[in-house]
């Protein structure tokens, strides 16, 4: 298959690398398997807390979630170092706030972890617009051919 791009076709590679925003190979596994042991830690967490268990008993479960996360943001920084000033990293900067947020307001838990369920959630199915919005260097441009919707 030969690597050229089509006007017509913003999905088929580019020759250029420069223009290609999605991980690939390894990097792209490495995030799907962090991604999904993030929500499965955060889902215990999320639900022990909801039924009021005590903290004690969520302690591994918290460590988990906070792990699963720091891989997260090191793996969006590796594939893109614009990561931190665009739409997804900022979200991702307004969640790791929420979660901060809890240790300093333990009577608001549990609105917080809504809080934090929600701009992950908003953050994960966001528009590709949006999130790669940049507040240094504004929207993409077009002539990476892509679509934004």
């Amino acid at each position: 298959m030969q690597s050229t791009t089509q006007p017509d076709n913003p999905r088929q590679p580019t020759k250029d690398a420069s223009l290609q925003t999605r991980p690939s190979g390894l990097m792209r596994w490495l995030g799907i398997a962090a991604r999904t042991s993030h929500i499965g830690v955060m889902a215990v967490l999320f639900g022990g807390s909801l039924l009021l268990v005590p903290f004690v008993r969520l302690s591994p479960w918290h460590h988990l979630t906070i792990a699963t996360g720091c891989i997260l943001v090191a793996l969006e920084y590796l594939h893109d170092s614009r990561w931190p000033h665009r739409g997804k990293g900022l979200l991702a900067l307004v969640h790791i706030v929420l979660c901060l947020l809890i240790h300093f307001l333990p009577a608001l838990t549990i609105p917080l972890l809504w809080l934090i369920l929600i701009s992950g959630c908003i953050g994960s199915h966001m528009p590709r617009r949006l999130r790669h919005w940049s507040f240094l260097q504004g929207w993409e441009r077009p002539e990476s051919k892509e679509r934004y919707f």
